[in-house]
C-alpha cells in the first residue's frame, strides 16, 4: 500500500521493523539485545490492541447477521472463514516462536523432544503467547536457531515442518486466499476486494530476495541465517501484526459491503396492482398489495418502447432517442399508450428504468408491461325473442366475454348441431335436426382458472318459404301483359325479407291456361318454359287467365318445397 494511504498503526509497525533492520547491522551488545526485548514487548502490546479491534469488528458484523440473516449471511460466512484462517496461521507462528526459543536454549525433554510447553501458554485474553524474551538467558544465540529452521546451508534451505521455508509458504498461501476473497450477496451480485486492498495485501505479504554486502540472498537467508534469537522473535511477532492488520481491514470491508449497495428511499406508499380491472360475477378480485418505496430527491428515468413487444426479443431497450416518461409527485411514472391504429388483440410493451444506485453508478432495470386486450367499441343488444338458428344454413355468430381475450374462451354447442371457429375469431353454426341449441362458453381468467358462463338457448327453425316470380310478377300480382308473357324464358324463386344470402332453384312447375272454356295444362321439369308453353302463350288473348302451379324449389338443406301458386290475367 502506498505510504500516503497508511494508517498511523501501520506506520508504527513499519517503523518498528526499520528499527529491527538497523539493529541487525550493529554489533550485538547487551544494550542492543535489551533493545530487541523492548521492541518485542511493544509489538506484543500492539498485537493485543489489534486483536481487540478484530473482535470488535467481528462483533458488529455478527450483530448485523442476527438482525437480518438472509442479507448478511454471505458476508458473515466469509468473515468466519477469514477469522478461522487467520487464527490458524497466528497459532502456527506462535508455536514456531516457542519451538525456536526451545531449540535456541537447547531445552529438550526426556524423550529427546523440544520442551515446547515451557515456552508457550495463554495470556489474559486467552490467546496463545510465548515466554517473554527478557527471560531467555541467551538472547544472542543463533547457531541452534539457524539449524532448527533449516538454514544451516543457506544456499540449500531445508523444507519441512517448522522451517523458514514452510513459514514463508504458509504466509504466501494466506496472501493468495485473502486476494481471492469474494462474496455473492443474496441478490446474486458478486463483490470482490477493491484494488487498494489487493495492493496492500501484495505489499504486506511480499517476500523478495534481499541484498547483503552486495550479494543477493533469499528472504529466508536474510531473516533467519545466523540471525540471533532476540532479532527473530520481533520479526515473527510483526508477521502476526501484519496478519491481524489485514484481517481487520477485510473485516471492515465486509461490514461496509453489507449496506454498500442498499438503496435509500425517502417515501413509502401502499400500492395495489390488480390482475384485472374487469371481474366476472362469481369470480374473485385479485391483486398484489405491497409497500412501495421511492426517493423523491432522486427520481429514475423511465422509458417505454414505442413498438409492441414480440415476446421474443429480450435485448435491452435502446433509450437514446426516446423521451423519458413524466414522474408524478407520487414517484410513479405516468405511462400512456394510445391504441389508435393498433391491431386488435393482446398487446404488451417492454421498457427500461434507469436509476442511480448508492454507489453512484447508473443501473438498468428492464421491465415489461402487463398484457392488455385492444378491442373495438361495441354495443351488445340481445333480442331474446329472436335467438334463432336456421337449419340448412351456416349461421355466423360472434362470441365474446368482456375483459377476456378471444383466444382465452372456449365455445361449445349442444345437440347434433355443428360449430366451427373461423380464422377471424367468429364462429359458424350449422344446425342439425334438434329444435333447440344451447351455447356454452368457458373463459380462462387472468389467474389461469376457468369459469363457465350461463348457457344461452337458441331456437332452431327451418328457412322460410321462398317466393316465386315470373318476369317480375309474384303471387301478390293479378295481371300480366301478353308481351311480357310471350317474352319470358322461365320462372324463378327468391327469399324475400330474409337476411341470409340463400339461393333456391325451381326444380319443376306447371302452367295452365283457361281459353274458350277449356283448361290447357303444360309441365316443365326445370325452371325453363317448354316449347309447348311458349306456343300456348302465343295463342292467349286478352282476358285469358294463366296459372303457375305445383312450383317445386330445391332448398339449401337438400329438401324440396312447393311454394305459392300465381294467377295472372292477360290484359
Amino acid at each position: 500500500m502506498a505510504g500516503a494511504k497508511e494508517t498511523p498503526r501501520q506506520k508504527m509497525i513499519g517503523m518498528m521493523y526499520l528499527v529491527l533492520t538497523a539493529l541487525l547491522a550493529l554489533n550485538i551488545s547487551k544494550e542492543v539485545l535489551n533493545g530487541f526485548v523492548k521492541v518485542e514487548n511493544s509489538l506484543r502490546t500492539t498485537q493485543g490492541t489489534l486483536n481487540a479491534k478484530v473482535n470488535e469488528t467481528s462483533s458488529e458484523l455478527e450483530t448485523k447477521y442476527l438482525q437480518n440473516q438472509e442479507k448478511v449471511k454471505p458476508f458473515y460466512d466469509e468473515a468466519q472463514q477469514l477469522n478461522a484462517t487467520a487464527a490458524e496461521l497466528i497459532s502456527y507462528i506462535t508455536e514456531m516462536k516457542a519451538r525456536v526459543m526451545a531449540a535456541s536454549v537447547g531445552d529438550y525433554d526426556d524423550n529427546g523432544e523440544l520442551a515446547v510447553g515451557n515456552y508457550i501458554g495463554k495470556d489474559e485474553n486467552g490467546m496463545d503467547t510465548v515466554l517473554n524474551l527478557a527471560l531467555i538467558p541467551i538472547k544472542d544465540e543463533y547457531q541452534n536457531l539457524t539449524t532448527f529452521v533449516g538454514m544451516a546451508e543457506p544456499k540449500e534451505p531445508l523444507e519441512g515442518p517448522w522451517t523458514a521455508v514452510e513459514l514463508k509458504q504458509k504466509m504466501e498461501e494466506f496472501r493468495n486466499q485473502l486476494k481471492d476473497t469474494r462474496v455473492v450477496d443474496n441478490l446474486g451480485n458478486q463483490r470482490e476486494l477493491p484494488q487498494y486492498l489487493q495492493a496492500q495485501i501484495d505489499e504486506t505479504f511480499a517476500f523478495p530476495n534481499e541484498m547483503q554486502e552486495g550479494v543477493e540472498v533469499s528472504w529466508e537467508h536474510a531473516n533467519f541465517y545466523h540471525v540471533p534469537l532476540a532479532a527473530v522473535m520481533p520479526l515473527m511477532t510483526k508477521m502476526t501484526l501484519d496478519i491481524q492488520d489485514i484481517q481487520d481491514d477485510i473485516l471492515s470491508w465486509l461490514l461496509g459491503s453489507v449496506d454498500a449497495k442498499s438503496y435509500k428511499f425517502t417515501n413509502l406508499m401502499p400500492l395495489v396492482v390488480p390482475e384485472s380491472n374487469y371481474i366476472l360475477r362469481g369470480d374473485s378480485f385479485r391483486a398484489d398489495v405491497l409497500l412501495a418505496a421511492f426517493d423523491g430527491t432522486n427520481p429514475p428515468d423511465i422509458y417505454v418502447d414505442s413498438k409492441k413487444w414480440n415476446e421474443r426479443d429480450s435485448s435491452l431497450l435502446e433509450f437514446e432517442n426516446i423521451d423519458a416518461l413524466p414522474i408524478g409527485t407520487d414517484g410513479l411514472g405516468k405511462l400512456r399508450i394510445s391504441t389508435r391504429g393498433m391491431s386488435l388483440g393482446e398487446s404488451n410493451y417492454k421498457g427500461l428504468i434507469r436509476f442511480q444506485g448508492p454507489d453512484g453508478n447508473i443501473q438498468d432495470f428492464p421491465y415489461y408491461t402487463p398484457k392488455f386486450t385492444v378491442a373495438e367499441p361495441a354495443l351488445v343488444v340481445s333480442p331474446t325473442k329472436m335467438n334463432v338458428f336456421y337449419r340448412g344454413l351456416p349461421n355466423p355468430v360472434e362470441v365474446s366475454v368482456p375483459g377476456v381475450p378471444g383466444d382465452k374462451i372456449d365455445v361449445r354447442i349442444s345437440g347434433n348441431h355443428r360449430l366451427k371457429k373461423e380464422s377471424d375469431g367468429t364462429f359458424t353454426i350449422t344446425p342439425g335436426t334438434d329444435k333447440k341449441a344451447n351455447i356454452t362458453v368457458s373463459a380462462e381468467l387472468p389467474d389461469g382458472s376457468k369459469k363457465t358462463l350461463p348457457a344461452r338457448e337458441f331456437r332452431v327453425k327451418r328457412i322460410p318459404d321462398p317466393v316465386p316470380f315470373f318476369v317480375g310478377k309474384t303471387p301478390s300480382d293479378r295481371t300480366i301483359s301478353k308481351q311480357a308473357l310471350v317474352g319470358a324464358d322461365g320462372i324463378g324463386a327468391q327469399m324475400v325479407n330474409f337476411d341470409f344470402d340463400v339461393r333456391v332453384v325451381v326444380k319443376s312447375f306447371s302452367v295452365s291456361v283457361s281459353r274458350d272454356g277449356t283448361l290447357v295444362e303444360k309441365k316443365s321439369n326445370n325452371n325453363r318454359l317448354t316449347a309447348d308453353m311458349k306456343q300456348l302463350f302465343n295463342r292467349v288473348s286478352r282476358g285469358n287467365v294463366v296459372y303457375f302451379e305445383d312450383i317445386i324449389v330445391g332448398m339449401p338443406d337438400g329438401t324440396e318445397r312447393q311454394v305459392a301458386a300465381m294467377k295472372l290475367k292477360v290484359n
